[in-house]
């Protein structure tokens, strides 16, 4: 009996020892590289793209939106340039010359324009003229000299342009326009001083396009060129002692008068966007 249970103490221990070892097998050892039953590292993480540093931009440097126009990257900026020469009336104390032909004193107009949203801009300019000089003729020992009129001159210019249609380098722009312009001076006559003066007012509108330079990666300068029509009136006197003379004149035409180089005096603006 005593045998009986010495045997089946012993069957009992090695059952417990082959359990053990059994479930000890089964248990991963990192140490021995057994990793069976661990979940596999996690991926390491994707490298990041290096940053290229930001390229060095001049002062005037604006970049253009890729889907836009060169019109809708110069919105919200002010754009100063030429925007042509005014003739300013006045009588030049030489009497029928002066009716036959009346002079005019040249102002051209800088100014500066600003687009409020794609379709809408105001623009204001100032010009300013002066004028002096002379004349002597010599005829054996007698010299005659001649003085032509001292005078002085300022042109204000005041616009809406609006646009009608854009592209991606030109803006089609109607630009209702009003412009005023005074001259003042005098002259030296051999019967005395003479006062000059004239006045100058326009109302009309432009039309034409507004090309910029964007495909050749200036797209802040612009090229305006257009035509328009004005109703003027320009009023010119001239005043000697008690002698005076004026004229009035109402008129009512295009911007393409005269010779055929005035539309480049006239109808074309330079204009420079910051």
């Amino acid at each position: 009996m005593r045998n009986r249970n010495n045997s089946l103490t012993w069957s009992s221990l090695a059952l417990c020892s082959g359990l053990f070892a059994s479930s000890a097998l089964a248990q991963a050892n990192p140490e021995l590289g057994d990793v069976r039953h661990n979940p596999p590292p996690p991926p390491p993480p994707a490298a990041q793209p290096a940053v290229a540093p930001a390229p060095q931009r001049g002062p005037f440097h604006r970049e253009v939106p890729s889907a836009g126009t060169d019109h809708a990257s110069v919105v919200g900026h002010f754009g100063v340039g030429f925007f042509g020469v005014s003739g300013l009336p006045y009588l030049g104390g030489t009497g029928a010359g002066d009716l036959a032909n009346p002079p005019t004193l040249s102002a051209p107009i800088i100014g500066a324009r600003y687009w409020l949203d794609e379709r809408i801009g105001i623009e204001a300019g100032l010009g300013i003229g002066f004028s002096t000089g002379g004349s002597t003729a010599r005829n054996g020992n007698v010299s005659t000299e001649t003085n032509d009129p001292s005078l002085f001159g300022m042109a204000l210019h005041g616009g809406l342009p609006l646009v009608f249609a854009t592209g991606s380098h030109y803006a089609f722009q109607l630009v209702p326009e009003m412009n005023f312009g005074f001259v003042t001076g005098g002259r030296e006559l051999a019967n005395g001083d003479a006062d000059v003066s004239g006045v100058l007012l326009q109302l009309g509108a432009r039309v034409g396009a507004e090309i910029q330079f964007g495909f050749i990666g200036i797209p802040q300068l612009a090229l305006q060129g257009t035509v328009g029509v004005h109703m003027t009136y320009e009023g010119r006197s001239f005043s000697v002692n008690n002698t005076e003379v004026s004229t009035h004149s109402f008129g009512f035409g295009t911007t393409v008068q005269g010779e055929p180089w005035d539309i480049f005096t006239g109808n074309i603006a330079a204009i420079y966007y910051f």
